[in-house]
């Protein structure tokens, strides 16, 4: 969750094996494209190098979301003659300019290695509700889950402390025994030391006649 949060506060995606997700929540890829994307479809975003772009691909990066900076997923549709790619959502007619020619409140920045992010790998269509519902409700599951991880910590702590307590009083125990059985050898030779006194002296005596 922590690894999450800062990932999603950075804009960037959360990797692991180097595969992430993310719910997508426009129709700017809707399409007729094998690999055009709906509306709260889950998208599976694979990690790749710049020098991997070609046109065609749908890649994700660091763009311009209603005004603030976010994730964007579009289509590769052409390469600037300055070294940078151009991107356009599938939603576009061919006759629409690409994302970096629009009004500037609404262009996308010119795709360089500094905001690329990775390749469109694969879609999950058949959880929607649950996309929709998560990306509507983001606040209450991370809550949610918040508190889950909250009790769970408490709990692994109780139970650390409780290890702890037993590892302790087992310690104790044992040393316990052990002064115990270190006593009990002293009182067998003191014991054993008071016999022996005891038949020295009577050695000593002089045996009586009758």
């Amino acid at each position: 969750m922590f690894i999450g949060t800062r990932a999603i506060s950075n804009n960037e995606p959360l990797f692991i094996f180097n595969y992430s997700f993310s719910i997508v929540p426009t129709d700017s890829m809707v399409g007729d494209n094998e690999d055009s994307i709906d509306p709260f479809d889950i998208v599976v975003i694979r990690r790749g190098s710049y020098n991997e772009i070609e046109v065609g691909d749908v890649i994700v990066f660091q763009g311009n979301v209603m005004g603030r900076e976010g994730l964007v997923i579009h289509r590769v549709v052409g390469e600037h003659p300055d070294g940078y790619f151009l991107t356009k959502g599938d939603k576009a007619s061919p006759s629409e300019v690409v994302d970096q020619d629009l009004p500037e409140d609404i262009a996308q920045p010119p795709i360089t290695e500094e905001i690329f992010k990775g390749f469109y790998s694969s879609k999950i269509t058949f959880l929607k509700p649950v996309a929709r519902l998560a990306s509507t409700s983001r606040g209450l599951i991370f809550g949610a889950l918040a508190i889950f991880l909250a009790a769970m910590i408490i709990s692994e702590v109780i139970h650390m402390m409780k290890i702890i307590k037993e590892e302790k009083e087992k310690t104790l125990k044992e040393k316990h025994e052990k002064e115990l059985a270190s006593l009990s050898q002293i009182d067998k030779e003191k014991l054993y030391q008071e016999i022996l006194d005891e038949e020295l002296e009577k050695a000593k005596k002089p045996p009586q006649n009758d």
